[in-house]
C-alpha cells in the first residue's frame, strides 16, 4: 500500500455562514472592514489582482556550444513542469529542449505523457540521446541571454584519456 499525500480539505460554505460573513472571506476580514467603517475609512476590498513573479534561478543540465539548452530527465515531476513553463515564459529566447529516458512516460499528476506535454508547450524532445541534428544545428549563441554568471563548467573527458 502506497502513502500518498493527502490534499487538504477546506469546510464548505453553507449559505448561512456565507451570509454572516458578507462577502468576506473569513470572520477576521469581516472584523477588519467592520473596523474601518465605524472609523469612515473609505476601503476597497479584493478589487485588484496584482501579479507577480518569484525570483527563482535555474541551473540547464548540459549547453551545446551552439546554444541548445539541453535538460535530462528520467521523470517530468509537475514543479519541473510548472518551473520549465515559466523559464519558456520569462526568457523565450531561450532554446531548451528536453531528453527522457521515456518520451510515453506520464508527467507527474498529469494526463499528458512527456512527448505530449513537449508538444503542447512548444519544447522539442528526444528519447535516450541527443540527436545529432541538434548538436549540427546553428542557434545563434549572441541570441542567448544569461541571467547570472555561469558557474565553473565541469569538462568531462573519455575515459583513457
Amino acid at each position: 500500500m502506497q502513502n500518498r499525500k493527502r490534499k487538504k480539505s477546506f469546510p464548505i460554505r453553507t449559505t448561512e455562514t456565507s451570509e454572516a460573513l458578507q462577502g468576506y472571506r473569513s470572520k477576521f476580514e469581516l472584523s477588519v472592514a467592520n473596523n474601518l467603517e465605524q472609523r469612515k475609512v473609505p476601503f476597497q476590498y479584493e478589487s485588484e489582482i496584482i501579479r507577480y513573479v518569484l525570483e527563482c534561478r535555474y541551473t540547464p543540465d548540459f549547453i551545446l556550444p551552439n546554444g541548445i539548452i539541453i535538460e535530462t530527465k528520467g521523470r517530468l515531476l509537475q514543479k519541473d513542469a510548472r518551473k520549465h513553463r515559466a523559464i519558456k515564459k520569462q526568457h523565450p529566447e531561450l532554446d531548451i529542449r528536453f531528453v527522457f529516458t521515456d518520451i510515453n512516460k506520464r508527467v507527474e499528476n498529469s494526463k499528458f505523457t512527456n512527448y505530449q506535454w513537449c508538444q503542447k508547450y512548444g519544447f522539442e524532445y528526444a528519447e535516450r540521446v541527443i540527436p545529432q541534428e541538434w548538436i549540427e544545428h546553428g542557434t545563434n549563441k549572441s541570441n542567448r541571454k544569461r541571467v547570472d554568471k555561469p558557474r565553473q563548467h565541469r569538462t568531462r573527458r573519455a575515459k583513457g584519456k
